[in-house]
Order: C-alpha cells, then sequence, then structure tokens
C-alpha cells in the first residue's frame, strides 16, 4: 500500500502564512458590541451600505484634516484596505489556475471579500463596508495586474 504525502508549493505555503495573517486582522480584535443598543440595532450601526461615503469622508480627511489622529486613521484605513490585499491578488492565480481569467478572479475575489464583511458584520469583530469591498478588489486588482506582469517574464 503506497501512501501519497501531502506536498504544498511555495507559494501555497505563502498564501496560508498571509491568510492567517489576513484572519487575524480581520477577525483577532475585541467586538464593537455598544452596551444598550438591540441585536438589529447593532447591525445597522456597524454597517455602510452606501457606496463611496467612507471613501469621501477619509479623502476629505486627507485633504482638511482636523487633527492628527484623524488624518492617521484616514491613510492606514485608505492604504491599508488596498495594500494588504495587493498580496491576494498575486498569490491567488500562482496557487489556483482557474483564477487566472481577470473576471472569474473579480467575481471569485468579490465573493470571499463579501463573505468576510458579513461575518465582521454579525460577529461585531468589525463592521460591514462596502467601501472595503471597493477598496480590497482595488487592492486585489493591482496584485492581479503585478502576477500577470511577472507570470510573462
Amino acid at each position: 500500500m503506497t501512501s501519497k504525502r501531502l506536498t504544498l508549493s511555495r507559494w501555497q505555503l505563502l498564501l496560508l502564512l498571509y491568510g492567517g495573517i489576513m484572519l487575524w486582522l480581520l477577525f483577532g480584535r475585541s467586538n464593537r458590541w455598544v452596551e444598550g443598543l438591540p441585536y438589529w440595532q447593532q447591525l445597522l450601526h456597524n454597517a455602510n451600505f452606501r457606496p463611496f461615503q467612507t471613501i469621501s469622508n477619509y479623502i476629505t480627511s486627507l485633504q482638511y484634516p482636523p487633527n492628527q489622529e484623524s488624518l492617521r486613521q484616514s491613510i492606514i484605513n485608505l492604504g491599508g484596505n488596498v495594500i494588504l490585499f495587493i498580496p491576494a491578488g498575486c498569490l491567488f492565480p500562482k496557487v489556483w489556475p482557474f483564477l487566472r481569467k481577470f473576471f472569474v478572479f473579480l467575481i471569485f475575489c468579490a465573493g470571499v471579500i463579501l463573505l468576510v464583511e458579513i461575518v465582521q458584520l454579525f460577529t461585531f469583530l468589525g463592521c460591514f463596508d462596502v467601501d472595503d469591498l471597493i477598496l480590497n478588489l482595488f487592492g486585489m486588482s493591482i496584485g492581479f495586474v503585478l502576477y500577470k506582469i511577472t507570470a510573462r517574464g
């Protein structure tokens, strides 16, 4: 009887490491429960369904920062939601060949991000923000372009 050993490529290992770090960043914080609000009001309190509302607020804060903390938060939120997802855009098509077509990649990534946002909403480990989906997809798309550029060479 022969046994098959599971071997992972360096890209798969890198994706596992990246995924673990992202799970910790996305869910490894205290919850955002506000005392005294019923569950359904909590959900609405922790959600933004209006596209570009948060992005617009942060851009305004970059242009006219009321204070240093607000400026810092704007940079972290806008930059982090893009930059932290660039590696996923590079690694996903490397590990899963079916994601080497941009449209399939985009639909898959939108589904993954939407799932994360929904879990954050219902667990109160973050909040649901449609702008996070937009910024994360933008970052993943940059990563996909970088993958395509490097895959040619």
